[in-house]
């Protein structure tokens, strides 16, 4: 029985094709998976379907699916997985950028029920590019913030991920592009997601697919993920009146211990801003972020703390900076530092406090 079915879109790889195949047969062999390597070639004039067909005469895991011309990675990955065995779904570049070493750390987070979905990420803790330039490097940079409102996934442009069949909702996946991740991500019936660090090698023969065109259909796939920011949306507004109601609970409590007990004022915004902070907590933990309050308290409460401390340092700085350089009133500075400091808080807890 297949456990891994591995998806590979060609198109003019003839010079890299075979060394990978044989890489990811290597690991299959070496960490005894049962895997199979479905290649969707897309007419390449270089011969590579050839050299397909005769390496599918010798090895019985391998498929190939021969389509009339250049339709896309993002149709090519969804076509082979039509014709899969596996239970659990994969995806690699051709071009030997991606690890194939890395493909049981992929595959035992899934097979150990661990993950429904993983993703092998240059831009975690382990992960690297080797052999970009800069534009290359900006590029991908500025693609991975435009999917920040979507997505706490760190890296949801890279080309090397495995995800469980049953998790894969093909009516709503749209096959245009090359970078299909994201889709999946919005798009998939999954419960867990984890990112396994790998180091991307820039490819040393052929030529790279990415043009002009593949950048456009990102961006007007973006325009319709409209739909899927919503959640973040509410989560910054919940966040935005659970902060405005901590600010009551601080002045409330810096009043009381101040006016009504005594306490020296300095002694009293601490105690005020501590509880106030706990309050937020709290509240963001179960409200905003949908978690339950005994998960992971004790870390999360203290990565809430150093966000929040982090967060008034900025405002701070802000409320200085409109004041004593651009010489606005000092009202509407904090106005302005509030807002910026909450931005900052906000994104600062939804990618590392409560990251899902």
């Amino acid at each position: 029985m297949v456990e891994v079915s591995i998806v590979i879109p060609t198109y003019n790889e003839k010079e890299n094709i075979k060394t990978l195949i044989q890489q990811i047969q290597a690991e299959f062999k070496k960490n005894s998976i049962k895997g199979e390597i479905i290649v969707v070639d897309d007419n390449s004039p270089d011969g590579t379907g050839e050299l397909l067909e005769n390496l599918k005469k010798k090895e019985k895991n391998i498929k190939v699916i021969h389509r009339k011309g250049k339709l896309g990675l993002s149709s090519a990955v969804l076509e082979g997985w039509e014709i899969t065995s596996g239970n659990v779904l994969g995806v690699m570049d051709a071009d030997l950028s991606h690890p194939p070493g890395k493909i049981h750390e992929l595959y035992n987070p899934i097979k150990n029920n661990q993950a429904d979905f993983t993703i092998g990420s240059r831009y975690i803790e382990g992960g690297e590019i080797e052999g970009w330039d800069f534009k290359r490097k900006l590029m991908s940079r500025a693609a991975t913030l435009l999917a920040k409102p979507f997505t706490n996934v760190n890296d949801p442009m890279t080309g090397f991920f495995m995800i469980k069949k049953e998790c894969v909702n093909y009516n709503e996946i749209n096959p245009k592009g090359f970078k299909i991740l994201l889709e999946l991500i919005l798009k998939s019936n999954y419960k867990k997601i984890k990112e396994i660090p790998i180091k991307f090698t820039n490819r040393v023969k052929g030529k790279s697919k990415a043009g002009t065109s593949e950048i456009i259909f990102y961006l007007r796939n973006l325009l319709g993920y409209k739909n899927y920011i919503r959640r973040g949306i509410k989560e910054f507004f919940k966040f935005a009146c659970v902060g405005l109601i901590g600010t009551f609970v601080n002045i409330l409590i810096l009043y009381l211990l101040t006016e009504k007990l005594g306490v020296y004022y300095l002694f009293s915004a601490v105690i005020a801003f501590v509880i106030a902070m706990t309050n937020n907590f709290i509240w963001n933990k179960i409200w905003t972020f949908g978690e339950e309050i005994k998960l992971n308290i004790s870390e999360k409460y203290l990565k809430f703390s150093l966000v929040s401390l982090a967060a008034l340092i900025v405002n701070l700085f802000f409320l200085y900076i409109f004041t004593e350089i651009f010489g606005i009133y000092y009202i509407i500075s904090q106005v302005l530092a509030i807002g910026i400091s909450l931005i900052i808080n906000f994104f600062g807890n939804k990618i590392w406090t409560f990251k899902k």
